[in-house]
């Protein structure tokens, strides 16, 4: 229904194609109809990537400004690690001005930065260009402290100074204004970093949000960050890179390639998800299409086709459009706004605003772009003229009804007529408005009818939602006018729609001009009766599943706090509580390696016990001697030195019988003695 491009390849300017025949891939197809089912089946938002973005936004002072102060900002060398990266902590950095650079190496550094002589494109501004324009191996030199400039430690250049610190440059964002008369503006200090006081070691998950927030590895917009391209070769050589950073505590938060750098939200994608998105249960597109998780998976019953093109083929000519990626970081459109006191990724009560879709545009209308001035970010292709007919297969297996229903829902928008899919590049523009037509299916009411009964005995008033209001009237041709007006968004706009505009996205509905699509429900009045009835089954076995996972996460909660315990009575006590606890067998491993523990403890304090004694009993004066071992003997039968007090005993044993018998033999001596004098 107008123009189409589905791209062959990320670098091709061609349709999709195979020998000269222009195809549909089956998983664009898929995609697209995934994405209408999760909506009009209320399933979880469940295909998206959980990143956390950065922000840099200068006016905000509340959000950016007030959080990147120099009392938080330290310097140091990124590096790789045996088992990572960690980061040489230099403290707080030094300034020095471009001027005290040219006496450095002896150049005219400054003045290239000055206004009429720097370049305005985007490679002129980078770290690169001024590391280059240097031309050294050498940025180590001395240095000597001038004063404190507003929480800026400022240093000069001085040769012999004892006090070695390294030049670091970091990127030019514009160029330095020094009018006659007025306040200059634009950049016109480097930094110094001076020794390192030791590492700090980052967590993966530091390290992960700083390449997502340079667009690590991206070959399309938005692309690697060019200070991070030029940075990565020396890191991965196995170099040292500068970098920023705070802490938080003894560890970084996070960090980046400049002063000012773009910094983490404190909340990633799926924390804006409402909480029915983080059930666990298996919703409805996930059962039909199936998922692919980290601990299982479940094969989808749904195939498609690649959908080839049949007739009407006709290539337009080439063209070149600007068409920059949404990102979700932007938060006046991807945050759920209720006011123009925005809410960003940085609030922990924030909503993500919902599915992405496109609205249809009228007829074969297609806008053309404008350029913004900046270099290198249009994107050229070749679409083909509306009105081309492609034609692929669904194959399904072991669908129920109400789920053949919900097929055929997602591909019809419920049967209802002047609904529209799009696919493709350039969505936003209009290219890729299609019309889907259903061949080999009877009586495809029958179908959607079991599907709304099985929906609505969850979502109540389920064909008068807002959620299914907004989806068909997104798919069907408007009259659009007004704050309506299918344009796309200028890049000065993003910027004053945060911060003089306070402009944010609505419902479609809401805009002018827009007429809300209503779908026709085709459940009679006799369905609705009996549909209260499931829906209050349906709300007694929810609250039930809530008060299990109420119950479940106690347990586990308690669970937690069990097992960081070296406590035997808490542990049994648990035990006590849930008899039939899944973890009963750690419990009773825990308890057994306790007891364990305590048995050795105790045989320890005993062993101890014994040798102190043993070393007492050998200072035991001679006449005790005897019985000191004999108690010894008795009290400590395990004691390590039982065979040497055994041998004592018996020695001693064995001396007092000998010495016993040689005075019974004088004594006898001596009777006889006395008889021979008589």
């Amino acid at each position: 229904k107008s123009p189409i491009f589905v791209r062959d390849g990320k670098e091709d300017t061609q349709f999709c194609n195979h020998n000269d025949t222009p195809y549909i891939p089956s998983s664009s197809v898929k995609g697209m109809i995934r994405s209408v089912l999760e909506i009009l089946s209320f399933s979880k938002m469940s295909q998206f990537n959980d990143d956390t973005y950065a922000v840099r936004d200068l006016r905000n002072r509340e959000l950016y400004m007030s959080k990147m102060t120099p009392d938080n900002t330290f310097c140091g060398w990124l590096k790789k690690t045996d088992d990572g990266y960690a980061i040489e902590d230099c403290g707080k950095t030094g300034r020095i001005k471009h001027s005290e650079i040219d006496k450095i190496f002896n150049m005219d550094f400054a003045s290239k930065f000055k206004q009429g002589k720097f370049g305005n494109k985007a490679k002129d501004k980078t770290a690169k260009v001024k590391y280059e324009m240097i031309n050294s191996d050498n940025f180590v030199h001395g240095f000597e402290y001038v004063k404190k400039d507003i929480n800026r430690e400022i240093y000069r250049y001085e040769k012999n100074s004892t006090k070695k610190g390294t030049l670091v440059l970091t990127g030019q964002p514009s160029a330095r204004k020094e009018p006659q008369g007025q306040k200059p503006s634009g950049k016109v200090y480097e930094f110094i970093f001076f020794d390192s006081r030791g590492d700090i070691k980052l967590s993966d998950k530091v390290m992960q949000n700083f390449l997502f927030a340079y667009f690590d590895g991206r070959k399309t917009e938005p692309k690697e960050s060019p200070d991070w391209t030029y940075w990565k070769k020396t890191l991965e050589a196995g170099g040292k890179i500068p970098v920023f950073f705070q802490k938080n505590g003894k560890e970084v938060a996070h960090f980046g390639l400049s002063y000012l750098y773009k910094l983490p939200y404190s909340y990633s994608v799926k924390d804006g998800l409402p909480p029915i998105h983080h059930d666990s249960r298996k919703d409805l597109a996930q059962t039909m299409f199936g998922y692919i998780r980290k601990d299982e998976a479940l094969k989808g019953r749904i195939q498609f086709s690649h959908f080839k093109a049949i007739q009407n083929v006709q290539e337009l000519e080439k063209r070149t459009e600007i068409l920059g990626s949404p990102r979700a970081s932007y938060y006046p459109i991807y945050v759920k706004q209720w006011n123009t006191e925005f809410k960003t990724f940085m609030d922990s009560d924030f909503n993500i605003a919902g599915w992405k879709r496109y609205p249809i545009h009228n007829n074969s209308q297609v806008v053309e772009t404008t350029d913004t001035g900046s270099e290198n970010v249009g994107t050229t292709f070749t679409p083909l003229k509306e009105g081309v007919v492609f034609k692929g297969k669904v194959c399904y297996h072991n669908l129920k009804k109400a789920e053949l229903g919900a097929l055929l829902s997602a591909l019809t928008f419920h049967n209802t007529k002047g609904c529209f899919h799009n696919i493709g590049m350039a969505k936003p523009l209009g290219y890729g408005k299609i019309e889907l037509k259903i061949d080999g299916i009877d009586n495809i009411e029958s179908y959607l009818r079991a599907f709304e009964l099985e929906v609505t005995t969850q979502i109540e008033d389920w064909s008068k939602s807002d959620q299914i209001k907004e989806l068909l009237s997104m798919a069907t041709e408007q009259v659009n006018g007004g704050n309506s007006t299918l344009k796309y968004m200028e890049l000065e706009n993003f910027a004053n729609s945060k911060s003089k505009n306070k402009d944010f996205l609505r419902s479609y509905t809401a805009l002018d001009n827009i007429s809300t699509i209503d779908v026709k429900s085709l459940i009679s009045s006799e369905d609705l009766k009996a549909l209260k009835v499931l829906q209050e089954e349906q709300k007694e076995a929810e609250l039930a599943h809530q008060k299990r996972k109420r119950e479940e996460e106690k347990h586990d909660k308690e669970w937690q706090i069990v097992y960081n315990s070296s406590s035997l009575a808490t542990i049994e006590a648990f035990l006590k509580k849930y008899p039939n606890s899944k973890y009963k067998k750690t419990a009773e491993e825990m308890i057994s390696n306790i007891e364990k523990r305590l048995q050795e403890a105790k045989e320890q304090e005993i062993q101890k016990e014994a040798t102190q004694k043993w070393e007492a009993v050998l200072r035991v004066d001679k006449k005790y001697f005897e019985k000191a071992l004999s108690d010894y003997i008795d009290n400590y039968p395990n004691s390590p030195f039982i065979n040497e007090a055994k041998e004592k005993l018996d020695t001693l044993e064995k001396r007092v019988k000998q010495m016993t018998n040689t005075q019974e033999l004088d004594f006898s001596q001596a009777k006889d003695a006395k008889s021979i004098e008589r």
